[in-house]
């Protein structure tokens, strides 16, 4: 398996960013080639004793050290993050993968410099156990080998798809926030289950175990999704009941209909 040979660098240490460690660790990445900048002394102290990795309280560090440096901070706060670093990254030729949600390479590229290597990423929150989906956006002045740098990042945390910065906010509707409608699904069903005469964390683990199931067979044969749908749907059965009151309340074309204004939610929140 192919490795990271740069030093990584992390500016913030919260979720995305412990997940991102704990894959490149688990990964056999040599934790003394990783270092972290947080203000918060309590996530810098659990990464070192949890990893192994070098930390520090000063952003400027992290330009210094590293050949790598991954923006995990919060949208609000990377304007000013970047205008704290800019001279240092003056200095040396870096690589930023960026997974602050909604900011565009452009202003990414305005806050650095003209010729800044820069790719946009966005992760989902399965990454947190190693089974994320993560969109890559490279800008025009990233390398091949960029590239192949993000994409081992994000594969050490699940599944990862380059495309262009045009489609990040139909994939932030579609994928990036999908977990969210899974969870809707799930509450959906657990509602529906009063008359099932089981614990209520019972009947989470098989509804989750269920969707969990249908995924995979899903990713693992060649049938489509419509295919898979029809060999479970016995004429005059349970199933088609069930799909037969979908389709009249037109749960399909709401589904469309609710990505449609996500995506534009994401454009919106974008331009802001």
């Amino acid at each position: 398996m192919k490795e990271i040979n740069e030093v990584i660098g992390f500016i913030g240490a919260g979720n995305m960013a412990t997940a991102l460690i704990s894959g490149l660790v688990n990964g056999k990445h040599d934790p003394s080639r990783i270092i972290a900048s947080s203000p918060e002394e309590e996530h810098l102290k659990k990464l070192s004793n949890e990893y192994g990795i070098n930390t520090t309280h000063n952003n400027l560090e992290i330009l210094e050290l590293a050949d790598v440096v991954i923006l995990a901070v919060k949208p609000n706060i990377i304007s000013s993050v970047l205008e704290e670093i800019k001279e240092k990254t003056l200095q040396k030729d870096h690589l930023f993968i960026s997974i602050a949600a909604g900011i565009k390479i452009e202003k990414l590229e305005s806050l650095l410099k003209e010729s800044a290597r820069v790719i946009r990423a966005m992760p989902n929150t399965p990454a947190s156990i190693m089974e994320g989906v993560t969109a890559i956006a490279p800008n025009k002045n990233a390398r091949p080998l960029d590239i192949e740098n993000a994409k081992l990042l994000f594969e050490s945390v699940g599944t990862v798809a380059e495309i262009k910065e045009k489609d990040i906010d139909i994939f932030t509707a579609l994928i990036g926030s999908g977990p969210a409608y899974v969870f809707y699904l799930i509450e959906s069903l657990l509602e529906s289950s009063e008359s099932l005469e089981l614990p209520k964390e019972e009947k989470i683990n098989l509804l989750a175990s269920m969707i969990a199931g249908s995924a995979n067979l899903a990713k693992q044969v060649e049938d489509s999704p419509e295919s898979l749908r029809k060999k479970v749907t016995s004429p005059g059965g349970v199933t088609q009941r069930a799909i037969e009151e979908f389709e009249i309340n037109n749960l399909k074309n709401l589904i469309k209909k609710s990505m449609k204004v996500a995506e534009k939610k994401s454009i919106e929140l974008g331009e802001s």
